[in-house]
């Protein structure tokens, strides 16, 4: 993938479009039944990412905020912002078993790090740690 594919999937927030879901079923059927019968609008799938929807994530009833905001501020990525990190990016317990929202400052960090294209190969392990990683006080999440 070409870094202009990668930008296109690459959510100022520090989601990796590519690694959703609602992306991903564009070659998984079952996996786009399932997201249906769980209440997305068919026409909303599979997901091209939230900068070709201008924010309008399939799973949201509004334009995304963050998205919004960075738009607003005129940056690409929200570490870019002299206001990050904002409330918008802050952690919460609510839901972190299933929704991403806890990844975004570590996400958004390890890209202003590594640089687009390898932040994009390393973003399935740092999801695959967020949701699978067993916590180990003082070492982190680690996979067994």
């Amino acid at each position: 993938m070409n870094q202009a594919e990668i930008m296109t999937l690459a959510g100022p927030c520090g989601i990796y479009c590519g690694e959703c879901e609602c992306h991903q079923a564009a070659n998984i059927p079952a996996l786009l039944e399932y997201l249906v019968s769980r209440g997305i609008q068919r026409d909303r799938l599979p997901c091209p990412g939230c900068r070709s929807l201008e924010g309008n994530c399939p799973v949201l009833q509004e334009t995304c905020a963050t998205y919004a905001c960075a738009q607003a501020n005129k940056v690409d990525f929200c570490y870019e912002c002299l206001d990050f990190p904002c409330a918008k990016l802050n952690p919460a317990a609510e839901r972190a078993d299933v929704l991403p929202h806890n990844l975004k400052v570590f996400s958004l960090c390890s890209l202003k790090q590594q640089g687009l294209e390898a932040w994009s190969e390393q973003y399935p392990e740092l999801k695959r740690r967020y949701f699978k990683g067993r916590m180990v006080v003082g070492r982190g999440p680690q996979l067994e």
